[in-house]
């Protein structure tokens, strides 16, 4: 099928119609839409249009690598929470409500359960280090045991 003629629409309905409902609500809260050469873009808050992924990774992917390349995380990241995720849940942060338990596909905070802190997922982005970034999980996990 030739997705260059169809609408922007149309192209974005037929795509995600081979997709899971928690990728296209994720895909709908970042606002992404697709072009004809099969990648997703936002335009979000009047910005530069940004690439995401493209849709052959949206496919072939589960949605915590899918948040996770969206957070611009390292493999060493996606590997240790593919491990280790049941010590942690999912949050995003409400003003009125502060945080509040989600799902995967809508994560902001990861919540470590154990110590009970609260991780913000823009302050693992900033963590390009591997033995900084195992030292804080470390440090997690001391702090549950302490």
């Amino acid at each position: 099928m030739d997705y260059k003629k169809l609408s922007r629409e149309e192209r974005d309905r037929l795509l995600k119609s081979e997709l899971t409902s928690e990728k296209i609500k994720f895909m709908e809260k970042y606002k992404l839409f697709s072009t004809g050469d099969l990648r997703w873009y936002t335009d979000k808050n009047n910005t530069p249009e940004r690439i995401y992924f493209s849709h052959k990774f949206l496919k072939n992917n589960g949605i915590m690598e899918i948040l996770f390349r969206k957070y611009q995380f390292c493999f060493a990241k996606l590997k240790y929470f593919r491990e280790n995720i049941e010590k942690y849940e999912a949050f995003k942060y409400d003003p009125k409500e502060g945080f509040v338990k989600t799902e995967m596909w809508d994560a902001e905070f990861f919540k470590h359960k154990k110590s009970g802190r609260f991780i913000d997922l823009r302050y693992l982005q900033q963590i390009t280090e591997l033995n900084i970034f195992l030292s804080f999980v470390s440090w997690l996990e001391d702090e549950s045991n302490g």
